[in-house]
């Protein structure tokens, strides 16, 4: 049944505006909406997709139509995630009437997480704490772990509910953080104060935006791409500001880190509770939290074992070019869930942005010349990681799920 052209754009602009919020890059965005133009037989669409916004335009007999949807800064969550790209789904293959659809996108956009704040806040405290036992994993620095998480994931709640916060959560968690870390736990732990702050922030880098824009870069979405790269520069100053403002205002300066480490099992620890740690925080959705430990662990191993032969940047390659794949093979299983629910996490757990913030860290401290050089690792870092992830998607979309509608970032 003909679906009326009215009410087909104002749902194509509404479903690329949450595509956009979903973490899809806009050339990825194109293809969906034009899946489901076709799906309701719209005649002469086109899109042009920003981050910022969605354009529209639909023949709309006797004349055309064009429309624009504003964006969000906010992200969706795992579990809204999950029910859009089902969504997307149904439409390709049951065509619900559009009204339905339209209900249905509204319904998502604006469910109440799975938990609530107390575990939310815990939840990520318990990903601090696993991205510490990846990154740090210090003996004396487990506690701090826990509660500087527990910080930072108290202010997003926060912004989230007075919005004017927002803009500034970068610069107060940074702050928050790195005072606390060299006033009050360095003293008490005997660990560089650093080496606490940079886990403690991972969840607020920008090393999704950056890698992103890279990728969209790369297939030619200029605008976008540009965009979400000053954007996510822009976030990376700003949380080293915070920093530099919390070491200035400190009184105990950074001291030698005298800590015990734990052995070599405890990045794969890590692993473990950061999953867990992501399965409450971004609202998973139920029965997934075996298939994220999964791509998880994965993601992992591969990052570990080519490490040894490839090096840093080899690794962050074949890590990223092997997520996808494997993403797509769980989500063809019959209790999988769709791709950005399990590569998101994963993807979130390779830390593009992690050893640029540490580098940008170290400028501001005395080792000016050190942290140059790691900044710019880390450039190359995230352009191995968008390159992984182009291959990755290329050869996904050759053997992927023939009614998917997710095709890499």
């Amino acid at each position: 049944m003909e679906q009326p052209p009215e009410e087909v754009l104002d749902f194509l602009r509404r479903l690329g505006v949450a595509m956009c919020r979903a973490g899809d890059a806009a050339d990825r965005v194109t293809v969906i909406l034009e899946d489901v133009a076709d799906a309701y037989a719209a005649r002469r669409v086109s899109f042009f997709v920003l981050p910022t916004g969605v354009f529209v335009r639909i023949a709309a007999d006797p004349s055309t139509r064009v429309d624009f949807a504003p964006g969000s800064n906010d992200p969706l969550r795992l579990d809204q995630i999950d029910a859009l790209y089902r969504l997307v789904d149904d439409i390709r293959q049951v065509k619900p009437p559009v009204r339905e659809a339209a209900d249905r996108l509204q319904a998502i956009v604006t469910s109440r997480p799975r938990f609530g704040p107390a575990a939310t806040l815990l939840g990520n405290a318990i990903l601090t704490l696993g991205l510490g036992l990846l990154l740090n994993p210090a003996t004396t620095a487990l506690a701090a772990y826990v509660v500087l998480g527990a910080l930072v994931g108290a202010l997003g709640l926060l912004a989230g509910r007075y919005r004017w916060l927002y803009p500034i959560l970068p610069v107060a968690s940074s702050f928050a953080v790195t005072w606390v870390a060299f006033e009050l736990a360095a003293p008490l732990l005997n660990t560089d104060p650093l080496d606490i702050v940079i886990p403690s922030l991972v969840t607020l880098l920008p090393g999704a935006a950056l890698t992103i824009a890279t990728v969209e870069l790369s297939a030619g979405s200029m605008i976008s791409g540009s965009s979400r790269l000053v954007y996510g520069l822009q976030r990376l100053l700003l949380l080293t500001f915070g920093i530099a403002m919390g070491v200035d205002l400190a009184a105990t300066p950074p001291q030698a880190d005298t800590a015990l480490r734990l052995g070599a099992w405890a990045p794969w620890l890590g692993v473990l509770v950061f999953g867990l740690g992501q399965y409450f925080a971004s609202s998973a959705p139920r029965g997934t939290l075996r298939w994220l430990l999964l791509v998880l662990y994965l993601a992992y191993a591969v990052q570990a074992g080519s490490g040894l032969v490839l090096g840093p940047l080899g690794a962050s390659f074949m890590a990223s070019a092997v997520v996808v794949p494997v993403a797509y093979a769980v989500q063809q299983l019959p209790s999988g869930p769709p791709v950005p629910v399990t590569f998101l996490p994963a993807f979130w757990m390779l830390v593009p942005g992690a050893l640029g913030l540490q580098g940008v860290t170290q400028l501001v401290g005395a080792d000016a010349l050190a942290g140059l050089g790691e900044f710019l690792n880390a450039l190359l870092s995230i352009v191995a990681i968008a390159a992984g992830v182009l291959v990755g998607a290329g050869f996904s979309e050759r053997v992927g799920r023939a009614t998917s509608t997710w095709r890499g970032l």
